[in-house]
């Protein structure tokens, strides 16, 4: 086949179109058929609106604080949400979130009031229409709000922490982590020349914020975080032993240097006593909102085992080019000297740890030649890039950073100079921190990776981390009922952070073929699981790892390159991480031009498949947390493809008031007796706006896509489902659609396969569309997305490339092969 079976669409803007107002109905109403449960609920809501306005009124530091507005499940949907009439901008500003349907409200005793008379105006008689037809419940707006309010109450210190002081002490007593609590606040106060401006309640609570916390007295030292993530301000407070008067300073710092004889700290105050008295401040003062630890750095847990035979590596082919990843760790070694392109060189050469580097390399460089083509599917040679920043000993980690925050600094600036200097844009990170993922809380790590990937066109593949030793799960069985049974008695195998990353990728472990004691391509019995936060898939991708159980013949059964240059083999998620890694860096080589961080991981996702082992129905609750989309296809074959498929890549910016609406027919070899057959598949990725302060809701605009066919009635009707569709169908409640559709998610991906044909038309549109969070509005610049639509014949018999191909064409659509894109396209 002469052309690729990807083809970019090139008029894309074409099919940009205003998109429908939309007329809206009435409110819905939570109590229409128990009156008396409205009457309840009302007094309930009035009186808890009473008892928090008289706590703010006693509060010691301020005469203002924050609430938290908890609402039903059934109202989490943004129409529902009681901010039009109850808690209005204006009167009670939302100032974040927390969990999925939880508000965090700024108020003051006087706001309180003036929302406790909005709710005594709501009628108890409900009234109803008849409208098109239907006599249906008319409830006044402000009747509605109130009927989606769980509970309203005080934010506490069991909001802020998860930790108590000891593990908190704990916890800061290993060097590594700066000794810093991470203390997420409000809002930030502003520089002291503007607090004549500052309405009196809230000077007061900045003031004794400030005042309070100088008041803990000698060596405390509070220090704005590095501000590179919006709306998010944080703050480092540290105790330590010194003389010094409490140091105070909230303004973001100066322009971070690069030094690598740093300035020593003063010891870490070791007297828990002045820690129990500086949580005991923050737990009861109103401006801050949570506090964290500060992560412990470290690679993930591997295990290579280097063997007694040398390897052959060869040497890179004079004027040829070849795929580049970075890759972020302790060094690769001379052995690979050839294939090293540029070096960071941050570590002095005696602290540099290259084993789990050079394995790494390895596997990129020569993994083809040691493991075959059903282990390392990419061609062999790979351009490397040594970004070495972790230290050979962990103990090491203090002569170079202060903090982890100073870590993700150095991180930051060589991203930066790497890709100028050598425009690498892969970076494999097979690093995590001693923290499993929590639901509900994203961890300021994760959010300093998403800052450093979209600022520098980037993206890191990160490894779902391992479990410890002794938590590692029993092999995977070959029957589902015990593969579900060992899932339930699993303990401590969340993935770790920063692999919730959700402008990045984190892959999972699989096991290897060809071993006589494990499953193949079941998972790593030490891979680590989602989910993450709670949105979106995580992990996106899974690979092989490498067996946690040994072989006797094979030993881990993934065999790469040590430092001296001999074989060794190893299990690991950080040995996985590199072959998605070497993929979507061979993609990017392989199409010419610049290709958007959206469509390299929307052509990964899309052309990922479930093992078989996975694939039965039983699991399919669970399988998404464990290889997420499935382990990806190679470059080639994803950008080869055959003659039966057509797959075609629209890659624009969708902005404000507009849709984009592509009709067109159905490959006429799919088509039998007016039924359209054949399988279709639609992968959405997008790059959104994100707001840390809103918690798991940080994600403000939900991009979607649909394929649908046209009715006899002229209407539009979806074809496709979330590939992750329990059984019993699609459920329409907002939790429903986030964890089975993946609303809010940058990934969405469909499919169905029609084997008996749908009809009644050929027509067909594919739509992207967009909705708002509460309050939210679209950026100005839009949001930028790609969306891949493959239609195949699974019989492959059909010619539906030349089908579809030969109809776009007539039909006036700008296509070309995905590899030369970017000669005529400036997006792709």
């Amino acid at each position: 086949m002469s052309n690729s079976p990807i083809q970019v669409v090139l008029n894309s803007d074409n099919f940009l179109t205003a998109r429908d107002a939309g007329g809206g109905g009435p409110s819905k109403e939570f109590y229409e058929d128990d009156p008396i449960g409205f009457n309840a609920q009302k007094a309930s809501v009035k009186k808890s609106l009473t008892d928090l306005g008289e706590k703010i009124a006693k509060n010691e530091f301020a005469d203002m604080g924050y609430a938290k507005l908890v609402l039903k499940r059934s109202a989490w949907a943004k129409s529902h949400r009681p901010t039009r009439s109850l808690f209005r901008n204006d009167i009670t500003p939302i100032v974040g979130a927390g969990t999925i349907g939880e508000l965090y409200i700024e108020v003051t005793k006087d706001s309180l009031s003036r929302v406790a008379r909005q709710v005594e105006e709501a009628e108890e008689t409900l009234e109803y229409r008849d409208i098109q037809g239907k006599h249906i419940p008319y409830p006044s707006r402000t009747r509605s709000e109130l009927g989606t309010i769980e509970k309203i109450e005080s934010y506490t210190a069991n909001d802020k922490r998860i930790f108590s002081v000891e593990q908190g002490f704990k916890w800061l007593s290993d060097g590594r982590t700066g000794g810093n609590y991470i203390i997420e606040l409000f809002e930030v106060p502003p520089p002291r020349a503007e607090w004549d401006a500052l309405p009196p309640q809230k000077l007061k609570l900045f003031r004794s914020f400030i005042d309070g916390l100088i008041t803990i007295g000698q060596g405390l030292v509070a220090q704005r975080i590095t501000d590179t993530i919006g709306s998010y301000p944080m703050v480092g407070l540290r105790l330590q032993k010194s003389t010094d008067a409490a140091a105070v300073q909230l303004l973001p710092s100066a322009t971070r240097k690069r030094e690598h004889d740093k300035a020593a700290l003063a010891p870490f105050d070791d007297r828990i006593e002045r820690h129990n008295l500086l949580i005991g401040f923050l737990d009861r003062h109103p401006l801050v909102k949570r506090i964290h630890l500060p992560p412990i750095i470290k690679r993930s847990q591997s295990q290579p085992q280097a063997r007694s035979v040398q390897a052959t590596i060869p040497i890179p082919v004079a004027n040829k080019t070849y795929p580049r990843i970075a890759i972020v760790d302790g060094g690769i070694a001379d052995v690979f000297k050839p294939w090293i392109v540029d070096r960071w060189q941050y570590l002095s050469p005696n602290h540099r740890s290259e084993e789990h580097g050079t394995f790494i390399a390895g596997l990129a460089v020569v993994g083809g030649q040691l493991n075959g083509v059903e282990v390392c599917p990419e061609m062999d040679g790979c351009q490397l890039v040594d970004l070495d920043i972790l230290p050979e000993e962990q103990d090491k980690f203090v002569q170079y950073f202060n903090s982890p925050t100073e870590f993700i600094d150095e991180l930051e600036m060589a991203v930066q100079t790497l890709k100028a200097r050598c425009g690498v844009r892969i970076f494999n990170f097979s690093i995590n921190v001693e923290q499993a993922v929590e639901s509900d809380i994203y961890h300021p790590f994760a959010m300093r990776l998403d800052q450093i990937a979209h600022e520098n066109d980037v993206i890191f593949v990160i490894s779902a981390g391992n479990t410890a030793p002794n938590d590692m799960r029993a092999e995977w069985p070959d029957n589902t009922t015990n593969a579900l049974a060992t899932l339930a008695v699993a303990r401590n195998d969340r993935i770790r952070v920063p692999a919730e990353s959700i402008r990045n990728v984190s892959v999972a472990a699989v096991n290897p073929p060809n071993m006589t004691n494990v499953i193949p391509y079941a998972p790593a019995a030490y891979s680590c699981r989602g989910p993450g936060v709670r949105i979106g898939l995580k992990p996106e991708l899974a690979h092989v790892g490498g067996s946690g159980t040994k072989c006797p013949q094979r030993g881990y059964g993934l065999f790469s390159i040590a430092p001296n240059g001999n074989v060794s083999d190893g299990c690991g998620t950080s040995y996985a991480t590199p072959l998605v890694a070497k993929m979507l860096a061979s993609l990017n080589h392989t199409i010419e031009g610049d290709v958007s961080r959206e469509t390299l991981m929307a052509l990964s996702a899309h052309h990922a498949a479930l093992p078989e082992i996975l694939a039965e129905k039983e699991l399919k609750e669970v399988v998404p947390h464990l290889v997420g989309f499935g382990i990806p296809s190679s470059a080639a074959s994803i950008l080869e493809g055959n003659e039966n498929q057509i797959t075609l890549v629209f890659a624009n910016r969708l902005k404000k008031g507009k849709l984009m609406r592509f009709n067109f027919t159905w490959p006429r070899s799919l088509v039998k007796d007016g039924k359209c057959l054949g399988r279709a598949k639609l992968t959405l990725v997008s790059t959104p706006p994100l707001d840390y302060k809103y918690g798991v809701e940080f994600v403000r605009v939900n991009m979607d896509a649909h394929l649908r066919q046209e009715q006899a009635n002229g209407n539009y009707k979806g074809r496709l489902e979330p590939i992750y569709l329990p059984a019993g169908g699609h459920r329409f409640e907002e939790s429903d659609l986030i964890e089975h559709s993946l609303k809010w998610s940058p990934i969405k991906a469909y499919e169905k396969t029609f084997k008996r044909g749908v009809g009644p038309s050929t027509n067909w549109r594919l739509e992207v569309e967009y909705l708002l969070r509460d309050g939210e509005e679209m950026p100005d610049n839009g949001v930028p997305f790609t969306v891949l639509l493959t239609i195949s014949d699974d019989t492959k018999e059909a010619p539906v490339f030349n089908d579809a191909r030969q109809m776009l064409l007539s039909s006036a659509v700008q296509i070309t092969d995905i590899q030369t894109a970017a000669r005529v396209l400036a997006r792709i």
